[in-house]
């Protein structure tokens, strides 16, 4: 069969080009082609521009290698099994099949056009961020597309009479995470929203913070969030102790028979390592990404909580911290 043009019994609208597939694979671009030119994993078509052209069986074989290199075994031992091989090597970790591979990207349907556009010049060139669909905000009378890993919505004022509007807009998208960025409302209301799993974010919304929640809902596993996984979603206040105040305070003699305030001091400094580590950690796929938020953002609300804990020993111990 020709390289250079798609087979002749598949239809065109099966062909994907090279970017769509690290989207459905969540693969990088680089890695494909390292693993079909070093390893012959995969023969893409080619278009009449030589472009590669990948079948669905190419993305179901692709996939399949990915399950088997993350369970542990080394590319070069495995791409030159077939793929029934490769399911009896993976056994019960086999893959899903090709028509539902799993996805690098997390799809995100807007409701409110102005903050769809913020979004869509913040996230250019992300690959791990998709805004699906944009919809104007209630109380507009839209019906989203289901389909969706997160739905955001923004409201001017947040009342207990919008969670009716919210609960249908989340079951109509099949949204596994919503968002609420909204200007006014009440602790009630906002308790009212806590209690449904819905996250509110009060305005002005960083558009970095809103992407964090997205590739958390990556991460988590219950649907609708759990509430644990709803306080991840919260923003973190700003470190309140810098490191040489930790270092001054590890080293100072305490009126605490424990020694409290030196064991927390450490405890924050290696909490601090550690979530600026997982900040800047490296990702080889948009999945490393969406682990790499949650363990940035469970370090940030454990470093709050210590950095409260410390002020209150310190307070304790008549310390200034301010």
């Amino acid at each position: 069969m020709p390289k250079n043009t798609p087979p002749a019994n598949l239809p065109s609208e099966d062909l994907y080009r090279i970017a769509a597939v690290a989207r459905l694979t969540g693969m990088p671009e680089t890695t494909i082609r390292m693993w079909e030119r070093r390893y012959a994993a995969v023969e893409p078509a080619r278009s009449a521009g030589n472009g590669r052209l990948y079948s669905r069986a190419d993305i179901d074989r692709l996939v399949l290698l990915k399950t088997a290199v993350d369970a542990g075994h080394a590319i070069g031992t495995v791409a030159g099994l077939d793929d029934e091989q490769l399911r009896q090597r993976l056994g019960d970790n086999a893959s899903p099949s090709a028509a539902n591979p799993p996805r690098g990207e997390c799809r995100v349907l807007v409701c409110g056009l102005p903050l769809a556009e913020r979004l869509q010049q913040a996230w250019q060139g992300r690959s791990d961020l998709r805004i699906s669909n944009r919809l104007p905000a209630p109380p507009a009378d839209v019906t989203p597309p289901p389909g969706n890993d997160v739905i955001m919505v923004e409201l001017a004022t947040l009342q207990g009479t919008s969670l009716r509007v919210l609960r249908q807009l989340r079951a109509q998208s099949q949204a596994r995470v919503m968002v609420v960025v909204y200007g006014f409302s009440s602790r009630q209301t906002l308790a009212r929203l806590d209690q449904e799993g819905i996250i509110a974010v009060p305005t002005p919304a960083d558009p970095a913070q809103l992407a964090r929640i997205c590739q958390l809902g990556l991460a988590m596993d219950s649907q609708p969030a759990s509430a644990p996984e709803r306080r991840l979603m919260q923003p973190a206040a700003p470190r309140r102790y810098d490191e040489q105040f930790l270092a001054t305070v590890a080293r100072r003699p305490s009126t605490v028979r424990c020694e409290c305030p030196n064991h927390l001091a450490d405890l924050l400094t290696k909490l601090n390592a550690f979530e600026q580590y997982s900040l800047e950690c490296e990702n080889s796929d948009n999945a490393d990404a969406a682990v790499h938020a949650l363990l940035y953002s469970a370090a940030s609300q454990c470093r709050e909580l210590l950095e409260l804990a410390l002020h209150r020993v310190l307070e304790h111990e008549g310390v200034r911290d301010d």
